[in-house]
């Protein structure tokens, strides 16, 4: 089964999913909506569902945390906000499980990586939540292979 990670912002969300094998992670989609329209997030996370035939077993949300003693900022709130309407969404979806990943650095790696393959700046911006999506379930996926 695949996994669909997002990195999820007050105007945009990155998305990414993995093979069925849940080896690979690949860069899906840069989704921009109106500030805080969290419906619209849900809206497109039905349609990559109907889009891959409903294969996603596990959400992995991106979870931000201050860097460098981990406690709860502003963002930290707002995910947990959203994981519950996630959770209410997708609540007679038994099988569909919805998990946290550390996303701290997830940004600073994509943009890296972006720059490291002469990705030009106005590009990065416009693909860097989409592969900052990647680096969270990369790690997700590092973590928890054969689960």
């Amino acid at each position: 089964m695949r996994k669909l990670a997002l990195d999820l912002g007050t105007k945009s969300c990155g998305f990414a999913i993995s093979d069925l094998l849940g080896i690979i992670a690949s860069g899906l989609d840069n989704f921009i909506y109106e500030e805080n329209d969290f419906t619209a997030v849900l809206a497109k996370i039905d349609e990559i569902m109907i889009n891959y035939h409903h294969e996603i077993d596990t959400i992995v949300l991106g979870y931000p945390t201050n860097v460098y003693d981990g406690s709860k900022n502003e963002r930290t709130y707002l995910i947990e906000s959203f994981y519950a309407l996630l959770k209410q969404h997708f609540l007679n979806h038994e099988k569909i499980k919805i998990v946290y990943e550390d996303e701290r650095f997830s940004t600073k790696i994509a943009t890296q990586r972006l720059k490291n393959s002469c990705v030009k700046a106005a590009k990065i911006k416009k693909v860097k939540d989409k592969m900052s999506a990647v680096v969270i379930l990369e790690s997700y996926l590092s973590k928890n292979h054969f689960n």
